[in-house]
Formats: C-alpha cells, sequence, structure tokens
C-alpha cells in the first residue's frame, strides 16, 4: 500500500515539470521541432550532419587536418 502510494506521488511529480520555454516563441518553436527529431530518430540526423561536418572541414581546412592528424597520431 505505502509503494503503490510512493509510486503515485511520484507520477504526480514527473508531470508537474513545465514546458521548455526559451524566451522568444520562434525560438521555442525551433527548438521544440529539432529536439522532436531527436527524440524518434536520431541517428538518422546526427550521422549525416556529422559527416557533413567532417567533410566540409576537410575541403576548408584539407592540409591543416592532415598535418594535424598525423601530428596527433604520432605524438607531439
Amino acid at each position: 500500500m505505502k509503494t503503490e502510494y510512493l509510486l503515485k506521488k511520484k507520477l504526480k511529480e514527473i508531470y508537474l515539470v513545465s514546458p521548455n520555454d526559451l524566451g522568444h516563441p520562434l525560438l521555442t518553436k525551433i527548438y521544440k521541432k529539432t529536439t522532436s527529431y531527436f527524440k524518434v530518430m536520431p541517428f538518422l540526423v546526427v550521422i549525416p550532419l556529422s559527416f557533413g561536418a567532417a567533410f566540409l572541414l576537410y575541403l576548408v581546412l584539407g592540409p591543416f587536418l592532415v598535418k594535424l592528424a598525423s601530428l596527433l597520431q604520432y605524438g607531439f
């Protein structure tokens, strides 16, 4: 009986969490749109973005990144 009471109390506490509000309605709307994708299928968004960012960095800083990787690979 006591555990049932404690579980119901915990459930009420969980539902008391206020929704996220970033202060500006546009920011809140963008936040809710982006986080909904991360909640449903995070890897379909994160993996292509990380590959794209790595490729973009390679195009912009190509030779420097190769030298930095070899420096880090062999040590200082």
